[in-house]
């Protein structure tokens, strides 16, 4: 039996910085995209990354992942918390990899990890409705009372 040692690389506050940005830019990004089709577009973001993986060493567990996926993104058409769950579901995923030693960019050790920040910081953004990040400059109006 072949035993593989798997080195992991150290993930430091200046990797989970970089990899938030990343989802901020993405949400920057999506912003731009009137509803509904900011949602359904989401979706089917979700639905591929459940396939990102499936030549990643976890066996048949790929498959089985990235079918449990396409059934999240099916409810996310409907429900943006679901694109939320999926966030969460692929940030378990990358955990896993990031552990095995297997990255999603096999060129870059660090990227599952990276990814797992930057899944996260998504889910948030999609539990709260995927909100567009404009409405955050947008002036309040101010009602005084004389």
């Amino acid at each position: 039996m072949h035993t593989h040692h798997h080195i992991i690389p150290e993930f430091t506050t200046t990797h989970a910085f970089v990899a938030a940005l990343i989802g901020l830019v993405f949400i920057i990004i999506m912003s731009f995209v009137k509803e509904p089709s900011r949602q359904k577009i989401n979706a089917i973001i979700i639905a591929g990354a459940g396939g990102v993986y499936w030549s990643g060493g976890l066996g048949v567990w790929e498959y089985i992942f990235g079918a449990v996926m396409l059934f999240v993104a099916f409810k996310a058409l409907k429900h943006y918390y679901f694109i939320g769950i999926g966030w969460l579901m692929h940030t378990g995923w990358d955990i896993m990899h990031h552990l095995y030693g297997d990255p999603i960019i096999h060129f870059a050790p660090l990227s599952s990890a990276g990814c797992a920040v930057c899944d996260a910081v998504l889910a948030i953004w999609f539990f709260f409705g995927a909100p567009t990040i404009w409405n955050v400059f947008k002036k309040q109006k101010t009602i005084t009372t004389a």
